[in-house]
């Protein structure tokens, strides 16, 4: 692969040429520091940006254009990654050499410009149509993030953090936030969204220097080229365990704790503490959560833990039953300390090392996760795939254990359910 930057007034274009795909992808980032008043009216904007435009009045209309252009896709993401929010526009084509219209790639790079600086505004807010169409889109996924136990617990959980903690934001917010949404707002939001910094990535096997031509004659924009953004989440440890319960019309109950990782250095961030969750509990059947929990007590439904990277936290969800949250809380702090004293196998660390050796080798076959690598290399110093496949293959037991002690309680906080139906 080949990798090219081409910086432009506004913003930068990242180029990487490779020849292992038929399609090119091409991805706009807009990113800011996240504010949680922001998180779903930004999230609104993608949504209706990408469904419409003054020259395509309709997502029917933009459907049919995509269709003429070779069935190409284009739609709008918003993601919190720590404190940073990043609204994206996603266009994915056939490579112009399958195509016998010497147009096409011009037609194609020009759609998502025109789409972004001409979004169907009249009188300053957004039409109206469009916008209660993604509304009710947006209320029925809101919705039914409410209704799944795990999601709800987790971020209940995690807006017992500190006050200053960005991590309990989401892409989506309340249904009291959406009914707040007016077209006007969004217009607002799009004003706002030319204040972020710009970064275009594109992956595929064309001439790179025509396309960076192209986006430079069609966007033409007025984005901040700089601005310092740190991803990292700074979540303060506490002197004692918070412990919560709530209550919840659920059936089953949650157990949700919450753990800050301290002073990491590079290498533990970026691969060492995966193998500590792999083998703590993101490891699926053979993990010690799964083996204590589950295998040889039968106490909970489900269990898991997921390394926050950009949050510096470590997250244990189980499923269970109320009468055993007690005996789970035991186990869990008994699989901690066996981290601690490095009681693990060798076997399962090999098994670790080829799962995730293989997992980033399936991504060098991903056109999606090769943009999703170069895209926090540029942004976050992430090696690239290769380079973290070294990494990988030189991890030790001792390195493990050390990060195991820079792990802190923070939460353990309890959805509990009415498993006897009394609601």
């Amino acid at each position: 692969m080949e990798y090219k930057c081409y910086e432009y007034p506004s913003f930068k274009i990242h180029t990487i040429k490779t020849n292992r795909f038929k399609t090119v992808n091409m991805e706009i980032i807009f990113r800011d520091e996240t504010v949680k008043e922001k998180c779903l009216v930004k999230t609104f904007l993608a949504d209706i940006m990408t469904d419409c435009s003054n020259q395509y009045s309709s997502r029917k209309e933009v459907v049919k254009k995509l269709e003429e252009l070779y069935q190409a896709s284009f739609y709008g993401v918003t993601n919190k990654v720590g404190n940073v929010f990043m609204t994206s526009f996603v266009l994915s084509f056939l490579n112009p050499s399958f195509v016998r219209d010497d147009n096409y790639l011009e037609e194609v790079i020009k759609l998502p410009f025109e789409m972004i600086l001409n979004p169907f505004i009249q009188a300053k807010e957004f039409d109206i149509k469009n916008f209660r169409i993604v509304k009710n889109r947006l209320h029925d996924e809101i919705l039914s993030i409410n209704e799944d136990i795990n999601r709800v617990a987790l971020k209940k959980a995690m807006s017992n953090l500190d006050k200053d903690s960005t991590s309990s934001y989401g892409v989506l917010g309340s249904i009291e936030e959406l009914e707040a949404i007016t077209p006007k707002v969004l217009y607002e939001a799009y004003q706002d969204l030319f204040n972020n910094v710009c970064d275009i990535f594109i992956v595929g096997n064309i001439d790179m220097d025509l396309v960076a031509n192209l986006i430079f004659k069609y966007f033409r924009n007025p984005v901040v080229k700089t601005k310092e953004l740190d991803f990292y989440v700074d979540n303060k440890s506490v002197k004692s365990l918070k412990k919560i319960t709530e209550k919840s019309n659920f059936k089953e109950t949650c157990l949700v704790n919450i753990y800050n990782i301290n002073k990491l250095t590079d290498k533990e961030r970026i691969v060492v503490f995966y193998f500590y969750n792999y083998i703590l509990g993101g490891g699926g059947l053979n993990s010690k959560l799964y083996q204590l929990l589950r295998e040889k007590n039968s106490l909970c439904y489900g269990i898991r833990s997921m390394y926050l990277k950009y949050d510096n936290l470590l997250v244990i969800e189980t499923s269970i039953s109320k009468k055993d949250i007690k005996k789970a809380l035991k186990l869990i702090k008994q699989a901690f300390r066996e981290m601690v004293e490095g009681d693990f196998s060798e076997d399962i660390l090999k098994a670790a090392k080829e799962n995730f050796i293989f997992s980033l080798n399936l991504a060098l076959d991903d056109i999606g996760g090769i943009i999703n690598n170069y895209v926090f290399h540029v942004f976050d110093n992430l090696p690239l795939i290769e380079e973290r496949i070294d990494m990988i293959k030189d991890i030790t037991k001792k390195e493990i254990v050390e990060v195991a002690n820079k792990i802190k309680p923070n939460i353990s906080f309890v959805l509990e359910g009415d498993e006897d139906g009394s609601n």
